[in-house]
């Protein structure tokens, strides 16, 4: 017969793998104890009862080191990060369009006029790299739009503008090569896909100016003299670089290791990383106010409101991490105390609305689990869905209230990965920053950009996360990383086509 107690035994022992010889070792002391316990002694008056303190003083270990086995495979979640050796992470700032690493090259040494490297990302825009002879007269602007690569040349010849190709925010490494012949451009893709600009550029050979100057995941113009305006920010890395076939060093910011440094991991997949050291702010003005009715992503339990003629709040994300203290996401009045907060408290979803704890429950699985979380608010409750399992709790009206003004009133703010104190940036005490990994943060059904927040930690990867290989863990939010575009061309002002 199977006793509550070794049920939570067993299920403990199932948490904690690393701990069968643990547990192999307990078990062979119960059959056969020895030295310094040794057989439980005979008491006389009392029969028995030192052999049950025995038994319990046993239990208690066997307990303890299941205990620390499970804690210890619970705290190699995100510690041991495995980094791509040679990569450049070209999305260190963000809101800063400069570029995070700028070189300049001697065009009188330049032989070849064919710059080439290895590129891998999941954001879908943002700048690759940046070419000029002189900033006001001329340069070139390679990055991605929905996930494509497009290019932006200004100079005395043309002004043009040319986006297309297959989508490559796949993950995958991708090898760029841009080339100038003559008058020509020539962008190549993999080796196989390539695109020829004719009669829109100068020789870089023989050029009349002497120097270029070259900077990645940036721009060294205003941001505003884009032919087309586009978000800088790119959260992704180069590799195998060769820049018009020279020995130019990086004049700065290309540290590949270093304090504050974001590195290029191994292995990536999509998501958001929070290190445990930074958050993301939005502003609820500019949040939706009601569940969106035209959205795909909606899920089923986000859309069982739509039929609720009262305001309610829907606040989804997914998550990887360890055990820890650290906030999720919270809803809160400016430079106040939040109304409404999601918490990790060791291996606890802890949710608080009006500074009361409302549920508390442990998310599934051991070491470093994976959970779908849906929060919702409603007049009458407070339901948390992780997964399958949902459960929910009657709310004060007042706190409802509270939250519902503040929501609509658009004056406060949605914060993600922690809790800010006051100052600009914001600052965070120490312990309440999230660790791990958000993937499909949604509000309202609506998933949110981390690259449109009002404020973004330098420390957050925005559309990346490191794989758990070290701990044999599968990614189950990856599972199409091939992405099919469409191969047309968009060009402006002037037309071009992409051969097939």
């Amino acid at each position: 017969m199977t006793t509550p107690a070794s049920e939570a035994l067993g299920a403990k022992a199932r948490q904690a793998p690393a701990s069968r010889s643990t547990l192999t070792r307990a078990c062979s002391q119960l059959a056969a104890p020895r030295s310094p316990l040794g057989s439980p002694p005979h008491h006389p008056a009392m029969p028995g009862l030192s052999a049950r303190r025995w038994l319990l003083l046993l239990l208690l270990q066997l307990l303890a080191a299941l205990g620390v086995s499970r804690g210890s495979q619970s705290d190699q979640c995100f510690q041991e990060l495995s980094k791509e050796a040679g990569a450049l992470n070209i999305g260190q700032r963000w809101g800063d369009p400069s570029p995070a690493a700028t070189l300049s090259i001697e065009l009188r040494k330049v032989k070849s006029a064919a710059s080439s490297f290895e590129f891998r990302t999941y954001d879908p825009e943002g700048i690759i790299f940046y070419g000029d002879t002189s900033p006001s007269t001329d340069w070139f602007v390679l990055g991605l739009r929905r996930g494509q690569l497009e290019m932006q040349i200004h100079n005395s010849v043309v002004n043009i503008s040319v986006t297309g190709g297959l989508q490559i925010n796949d993950g995958q490494w991708h090898q760029i090569m841009v080339k100038n012949e003559g008058d020509s451009v020539v962008l190549e893709l993999d080796k196989s896909a390539r695109l020829t600009l004719r009669e829109v550029s100068h020789a870089i050979v023989d050029h009349p100016f002497p120097e270029m100057r070259i900077g990645v995941g940036g721009l060294l113009i205003p941001r505003k003299d884009l032919l087309i305006p586009m978000n800088t920010a790119m959260d992704g890395c180069l590799r195998r670089w060769n820049w018009l076939n020279t020995n130019a060093t990086w004049l700065e910011g290309a540290a590949l290791e270093g304090e504050g440094t974001k590195a290029c991991f191994a292995s990536i997949h999509r998501g958001s990383f929070f290190p445990g050291g930074g958050l993301a702010s939005f502003l609820l003005s500019g949040l939706p106010t009601g569940l969106s009715l035209n959205n795909e992503s909606l899920s089923l339990n986000e859309s069982w409101s739509l039929n609720n003629q009262s305001w309610s709040l829907a606040l989804g994300v997914s998550l990887r991490a360890g055990p820890q203290t650290g906030t999720i996401l919270a809803v809160s009045p400016s430079e106040q105390a939040p109304i409404l907060s999601l918490k990790l408290e060791d291996m606890d979803v802890v949710a608080q609305l009006g500074g009361k704890v409302v549920l508390r429950t442990p998310l599934l699985g051991a070491g470093c689990p994976a959970s779908d979380l849906l929060l919702r608010v409603t007049s009458a409750e407070l339901a948390l869905h992780l997964g399958p399992r949902g459960t929910s709790e009657p709310i004060q009206e007042a706190d409802f209230k509270a939250l519902q003004h503040l929501w609509l009133s658009g004056e406060g703010n949605l914060f993600i990965g922690g809790l800010p104190g006051q100052g600009d940036p914001p600052q965070t005490p120490e312990g309440s920053f999230f660790r791990g990994c958000l993937h499909e943060i949604r509000v309202q059904g609506l998933t949110l950009d981390l690259d449109s927040a009002q404020y973004r930690s330098n420390a957050i990867w925005a559309h990346s996360c490191p794989r758990n290989e070290s701990l044999g863990l599968k990614d189950t939010d990856d599972e199409d990383t091939t992405l099919g575009g469409e191969e047309g061309v968009t060009t402006t002002p002037a037309a071009s086509t992409l051969p097939s």
